[in-house]
């Protein structure tokens, strides 16, 4: 890079002799990695019979700084997550795959296994976000849930994320709170855990920051308000509340500062 008065001056790559093909090329190369990102997405999720999925990804650029995993862990227990990257573009996006990698559900010795605890599991994941020491102070916020298919016993751990919604018929929606801060700042931080019984006709919505202007905000003299247009999502099936909530982000024109990747991950007790 050189400079001259009142210009900067960006060396293109060797093998490039032009901006316009380079330009072209990179962009090339964003497309590509959006679609290697969205290989690490789950292609199928687990059919347990009594239990319906719907997710939502929309990355504000060709790749997003969001992941979301639906895992099988046995035969009784499936583990679920959103995660999101503090930014988004490229170097959130490649923190993601380290995310995915990192965040264990089950530790296997020899022939047996144990399920780890949601409030392990963010331990455990903060720890190792910690030892990494990323360059650029890169913050992670998740909420990570655990589900017993047979009990229906939901037990359900978060840092720094925004607050799972549970709706359940008759009561309305409200936000399902646990303490707990960003991932990799503090090596030696704690993680809340609540535990919960889910019943027939109940709804549950994870999601990333970037889906907040479209759910609902915080005011400090009532507290959190659902967005009355997504509040009449609420009595649908999860894969039409998914659906009509794409419709709704993909149709709201924001500044370009409120531009944000948008996550969701439903699940209906049927």
């Amino acid at each position: 890079m050189g400079n001259t008065p009142g210009k900067t001056v960006v060396e293109l790559p060797k093998g490039f002799s032009d901006a316009e093909s380079y330009a072209s090329n990179l962009t090339e190369q964003l497309q590509m990695a959006g679609v290697v990102q969205r290989d690490f997405l789950p292609k199928q999720l687990p059919d347990f019979g009594r239990l319906a999925w719907a997710t939502t990804f929309l990355p504000a650029e060709w790749v997003s700084g969001d992941i979301y995993d639906i895992v099988r862990i046995d035969e009784k227990h499936v583990g679920f997550y959103v995660a999101d990257v503090v930014g988004h573009g490229v170097p959130a996006a490649l923190l993601t795959i380290f995310l995915k990698q990192a965040l264990v559900m089950r530790v296997t010795v020899g022939n047996r296994y144990r399920i780890c605890q949601p409030a392990e599991v963010m331990k455990n994941l903060n720890k190792r976000l910690c030892e990494q020491k990323f360059s650029g102070s890169q913050f992670v916020t998740c909420c990570y849930c655990l589900l017993n298919v047979h009990s229906m016993e939901l037990t359900f751990s978060r840092a720094g994320h925004p607050y799972p919604i549970l709706y359940r018929p008759g009561e309305g929606a409200r936000q399902l709170e646990a303490r707990g801060a960003l991932l990799g700042i503090f090596e030696d931080a704690d993680f809340e855990q609540q535990r919960m019984q889910l019943k027939k006709g109940d709804k549950l919505l994870l999601y990333s920051d970037g889906a907040e202007p479209f759910i609902g905000r915080y005011h400090d003299q009532s507290g959190f308000e659902f967005n009355p247009e997504f509040a009449l999502l609420l009595d649908r099936p999860i894969l039409d509340i998914n659906e009509a909530f794409a419709r709704i982000a993909e149709g709201r024109r924001l500044r370009q500062a409120e531009v944000d990747d948008i996550t969701t991950l439903g699940l209906e007790i049927c």
